[in-house]
């Protein structure tokens, strides 16, 4: 089973913001409010985790392999579960991470967050 999420709500977000930006003229650009801009900072940082999940899955990386691409990448990584088996991981909320899903010493599952 090959799985990514998706965080498609600030994905979304960015896009609008990107549409409307095209309409603005440079000055309204300038001045845009920095939410504005952190969600779309936000939204280039979740097009790149995906892509690197999708690499993760589809190269079959080891787990070592991946943390060493995600941390090249600026982020950090850690397993969640072996084999199906539940691995002890906190329940908070850190965008930069990645969650690995291993079976059979790859990495078949990526989730971040």
């Amino acid at each position: 089973m090959i799985r990514t999420t998706v965080i498609g709500g600030v994905l979304g977000a960015a896009l609008a913001v990107s549409a409307l930006s095209g309409c603005s003229s440079a000055d309204e650009a300038a001045t845009a409010p920095a939410s504005a801009i952190e969600a779309a900072s936000e939204a280039a940082v979740n097009a790149d985790m995906v892509t690197l999940c999708e690499q993760m899955v589809a190269d079959g990386l080891s787990p070592e392999d991946a943390t060493a691409l995600a941390e090249s990448n600026g982020f950090v990584a850690r397993v969640g579960t072996i084999d199906g088996e539940p691995q002890a991981v906190t329940m908070d909320f850190r965008e930069d991470r990645f969650t690995f899903e291993v079976a059979d010493g790859v990495v078949v599952g990526c989730t971040y967050g």
